[in-house]
């Protein structure tokens, strides 16, 4: 009951009060043309309180290995400056379980970062 009281700010419910279906579909019908409005964005899933902005474009390269998967995302730090985040992501044994690994790449140090990456798959022959 309280939880109809904090989300319907047109009912006026005490613990007592019987709820209908009437009732609940003002509250269905507004959260079904939110669900539909939040599907045109982009990034629907970075539309939250608290979350910066939706604005700010986010690239991410995913790259799919035997058993792990890769992500490279560039983010912005609260000051505005861009950062590189790679994850590995790998199953955990006998389950469905993942585990997550990741590196912060700030821009200060991206370049010789990425000619650390090229020397090191130059050594590997790639």
């Amino acid at each position: 009951m309280e939880d109809y009281r904090k989300i319907n700010q047109g009912l006026k419910l005490d613990k007592d009060t019987f709820i209908t279906i009437d009732d609940l579909i003002p509250l269905a019908t507004r959260l079904s043309q939110g669900l539909n409005k939040l599907s045109e964005y982009k990034y629907p899933l970075d539309v939250r309180r608290g979350v910066r902005s939706m604005n700010s474009e986010k690239e991410s390269i995913t790259i799919k290995a035997v058993g792990r998967m890769y992500f490279l995302d560039v983010k912005e730090t609260k000051d505005g400056n861009p950062y590189l985040i790679i994850t590995e992501s790998r199953s955990k044994s006998e389950g469905k379980e993942r585990e997550r690994a990741s590196i912060f790449v700030f821009q200060e140090n991206l370049r010789e970062f990425s000619d650390a990456i090229a020397q090191m798959a130059d050594k590997l022959g790639l």
